[in-house]
């Protein structure tokens, strides 16, 4: 069984709180891109709407208010679960939800500078 699209958007936010945790956007921010581009481009092997999603999963995970209420949801993120994709993409700018391109563009655009890795 894939995982369905609530499931990859978990499987996201978590991998990009884990990165932060470790330091490595302060440490190796080239990586860290790198790295945000590359679970965006494998998760879509699980579900194919996902990658979509990434940009938003890596802001998600740097408010630690999102942190708090996930423990505090028994570590659920009820925010993304059991929505259907037109409720899921109406959640991220529509500029992300119609990015073919990325995260295979090798030129970042205007609108991916707002990601601020750093944050």
């Amino acid at each position: 069984r894939h995982f369905e699209l609530d499931e990859s958007r978990v499987w996201m936010r978590l991998h990009f709180w884990a990165m932060r945790e470790t330091g490595l956007l302060e440490t190796a921010p080239n990586f860290a891109d790198y790295y945000v581009r590359f679970i965006g481009h494998f998760v879509r092997v699980y579900e194919s709407a996902a990658p979509a999603f990434a940009r938003d999963s890596l802001r998600w995970s740097a408010d630690p208010a999102n942190i708090e209420r996930y423990l505090a949801n028994g570590r659920q993120m009820t925010d993304v679960l059991n929505l259907s994709l037109s409720q899921a993409e109406s959640q991220i700018p529509e500029s992300e939800a119609n990015d073919f391109e990325w995260p295979y563009n090798q030129t970042p655009r205007d609108e991916d500078s707002g990601l601020n890795l750093r944050r």
